[in-house]
């Protein structure tokens, strides 16, 4: 068990800032890719129903929308398989995606998975001493 005097050390106070300063990391990761690379991906899904025309109004759209998009794209590529099957990805499009931006997507998803962790640490760590 932890002792009361551990969390008012400055190691607790690095672990528990830890998951807070991951979360503002991947979320500045997040906006970066949305602004910078979003229109890539978009033109690397040209056959895919479900992203079809969303390049032509990307700039009439600010940066929540770009974000928005970025999630959908983010999530289509983490898990590409109920796309595939409800026929809104092409499955060339999937297989012929960048690899660099799936590397990009890849970095982003291990960032978020490792603030899951760490979030989920912390938290039970709290409810054990607390």
């Amino acid at each position: 068990m932890m002792t009361e005097q551990f969390w008012h050390s400055w190691l607790a106070f690095a672990l528990l800032l830890g998951p807070i300063l991951l979360a503002a990391t991947s979320l500045a990761f997040s906006y970066y890719l949305s602004q910078r690379y979003l229109r890539e991906m978009l033109e690397a899904f040209q056959r895919s129903r479900y992203f079809h025309r969303w390049t032509d109004r990307l700039q009439y759209l600010g940066w929540f929308e770009h974000f928005l998009m970025f999630g959908r794209v983010r999530g289509m590529m983490l898990c590409p398989g109920p796309g595939l099957r409800k026929g809104l990805l092409s499955p060339e499009d999937v297989h012929n995606f960048p690899p660099r931006l799936k590397r990009l997507l890849s970095i982003q998803n291990r960032l978020d998975g490792i603030l899951f962790v760490w979030s989920a640490i912390m938290y039970a760590l709290l409810k054990l001493t607390g």
